[in-house]
């Protein structure tokens, strides 16, 4: 019997992506011991992945803006919903994840300084930064342009600000 795959979203590594492009957050299992709203399960479907039928994050490829290319993963989206705050496109590093959505809470000058050390490069050679599913959506591949990490300006008002 093979065994059960579980894994907190923010421990997912490129090996993860490779061998299952699609992961589905395992809402139903949240009370099993060890397992939370983070709590993520391989899911494997020979047809395009609707996003409306769950929450998942899927493979997607980052292009920076020196031409490399970077592995990772973001959420699909509901009904359309292509916002930072529902997408929340992640790059995926030996030295771990790089988020470029940070909500409400700028991220501090040392928070950005550890993601450009992860991911081995200035601001200049990172953004723009663009984006995509790799995986077969119903509706479409996801993607998009980063001009830099990005947050709301405040709860009340949810203008996006990028900082570099």
């Amino acid at each position: 019997m093979p065994s059960k795959i579980r894994k907190q979203v923010y421990e997912l590594s490129v090996t993860d992506f490779e061998r299952h492009p699609v992961w589905e957050f395992a809402l139903d299992e949240e009370g099993e011991e060890g397992q939370d709203e983070a709590t993520v399960r391989p899911f494997d479907s020979n047809e395009a992945l609707d996003p409306g039928a769950g929450m998942f994050v899927v493979r997607a490829e980052f292009t920076l803006a020196d031409g490399t290319i970077l592995p990772g993963y973001l959420t699909p989206g509901v009904q359309g919903d292509r916002s930072m705050g529902t997408i929340q496109p992640i790059v995926l590093t030996p030295q771990g994840q790089v988020f470029f959505w940070y909500g409400v809470i700028p991220p501090a000058a040392d928070r950005l300084r550890q993601c450009y050390a992860k991911i081995g490069r200035q601001s200049g050679a990172v953004f723009p930064c663009r984006f995509k599913s790799t995986v077969e959506l119903a509706g479409g591949p996801v993607a998009g342009t980063l001009g830099g990490f990005q947050h709301y300006r405040s709860f009340k008002d949810q203008t996006v600000v990028e900082v570099r």
